[in-house]
């Protein structure tokens, strides 16, 4: 998408009366009051943005119309969640088709027409939410909101999938996210989302997973015309092993009745200083439940063990390892979800309004990702860098209230801040270049896509 069609798309996406409308169908709005539905939504996405705290005040600066935070704090009731989802749904709707095309793209879809990270993040909220957001116990908080989210590699976009309470597992919510992929789509997941059933409907769908292998799955050799199904000792095998690498094309996962299928399992071999970090995280997890770690299980913590079902020909065993650790990359917009857009942090007890914030910065989330795709695509074909995220983010927390203002005053103006800011995007959020230091998509053309030196064997782990 044209850099003029990428702001045009933007601005029409956040003209006032379908917001408004959203605002009187959720019965937030009922009669015209000093505080505008439109701006109540923009200052607390935009205007708050800015504030290096998310207060009252901070959101009252934004309106057109001077107000007390008093008048503030009396708007945030239920109606202001249910406007605010709504207000989400019809953004995440909008953002979605801006789908920028990174020069490289091209040949990552020769393999996977979507590659999504998802991953689950969580964080402690106001006591007033334990009902809708109970925590998992224990001395800590007694709410706890979790947050899924979805990253698409390829376009950039961000997705949050879904507000949970913090005591609900991901192995739980493991089927509802594959059930949102489509054929050909690869799905990087955490450990945690491991589910016969997940396997199953990637299978049914013609989707792709690939994730860690739980270490309490057992695992069995498929039948031969000689001999029945036999399980697989995986530590013992590791153990004797003098090779780096070790792969097995058809496993069956998992006890009769609870049965996965046949799907590929690649054990890398960690470095001494990786494995001997790994097998001491499991000591102490272990000494907290009064327990010592096996043998076996201190061997398997040594390697890292890949599952997957995609074959050999869309994902080479030698690529597996680095192809996984994209994932960390969700991990890094957490961090920045957290310290920088403050999604984890509120001023108020008030339940509605730190349901409304939450909402509200996870729009803002969502946006911000959306001009970093487009950015770093445009960085790579002008510069051959990428743009930076942390840089993108705090150049426009500075603008936040300019934005949240330019709103107000119509396209024109608007159209007029965002070209300006995009100017100061281009120029001052780009990533230096360090030789040491590949970017994220040379890391992935090199490692993966290039043909003259992708497939070459993995050594050791670090």
């Amino acid at each position: 998408m044209l850099l003029s069609a990428f702001i045009e798309r933007f601005v029409r996406t956040f003209r006032p009366e379908p917001f408004r409308q959203l605002a009187r169908q959720t019965l937030w709005s009922q009669r015209t009051g000093k505080i505008d539905a439109f701006e109540f939504f923009t200052s607390l996405v935009f205007g708050q943005m800015a504030a290096a705290r998310p207060t009252l005040t901070s959101q009252a600066q934004s309106l057109t119309e001077p107000v007390t935070r008093q008048a503030v704090d009396q708007r945030f009731t239920a109606q202001a969640v249910e406007y605010l989802q709504a207000a989400f749904r019809w953004v995440l709707a909008e953002v979605l088709e801006f789908a920028p095309t990174h020069p490289q793209a091209g040949q990552l879809r020769t393999h996977f027409s979507a590659l999504y990270l998802i991953d689950s993040t969580s964080f402690d909220c106001t006591a007033s939410l334990a009902k809708l957001f109970p925590a998992c116990g224990g001395a800590g908080s007694t709410a706890n909101v979790k947050v899924m989210l979805r990253y698409e590699l390829i376009t950039g976009r961000l997705e949050p999938l879904e507000l949970l309470a913090g005591k609900r597992s991901d192995q739980g919510q493991a089927l509802k996210v594959v059930a949102g992929l489509r054929a050909n789509e690869l799905a990087l997941l955490d450990k945690g989302f491991f589910a016969a059933q997940a396997w199953q409907a990637a299978r049914q769908r013609g989707a792709f997973l690939l994730r860690p292998l739980p270490h309490s799955v057992t695992l069995w050799l498929p039948a031969t015309p000689d001999q029945p199904e036999t399980p697989l000792d995986l530590a013992a095998v590791l153990a004797a092993s003098p090779d780096n690498l070790a792969a097995w094309p058809a496993l069956l996962v998992g006890r009769p009745g609870h049965r996965v299928g046949s799907l590929r399992l690649v054990a890398f071999r960690l470095s001494p200083e990786s494995a001997g970090r790994h097998r001491q995280g499991l000591r102490e997890s272990m000494r907290k439940r009064g327990k010592e770690p096996t043998a076996k299980a201190l061997e398997l913590a040594g390697w890292m063990l890949l599952l997957t079902n995609a074959p050999e020909d869309k994902l080479p065993t030698s690529m597996l390892s680095y192809v996984y650790r994209l994932r960390w990359q969700i991990e890094l917009i957490f961090r920045q979800a957290k310290s920088v857009l403050k999604l984890d942090h509120s001023e108020s007890e008030n339940p509605h309004r730190v349901q409304t914030e939450i909402w509200a910065r996870l729009i803002g989330a969502v946006l911000l990702f959306s001009w970093h795709a487009q950015a770093s695509a445009e960085c790579w074909r002008l510069h051959q860098t990428e743009a930076s995220f942390e840089k993108l983010i705090r150049l426009m927390q500075q603008w936040g209230l300019t934005i949240a203002r330019a709103f107000v005053d119509g396209p024109g103006k608007l159209l007029s801040t965002l070209r300006t800011i995009w100017q100061q995007i281009m120029t001052n959020a780009r990533k230096g270049r360090e030789k040491s230091r590949p970017m994220t998509w040379e890391n992935v053309f090199n490692l993966w896509l290039d043909p003259l030196i992708a497939h070459k064997p993995n050594g050791i782990i670090d």
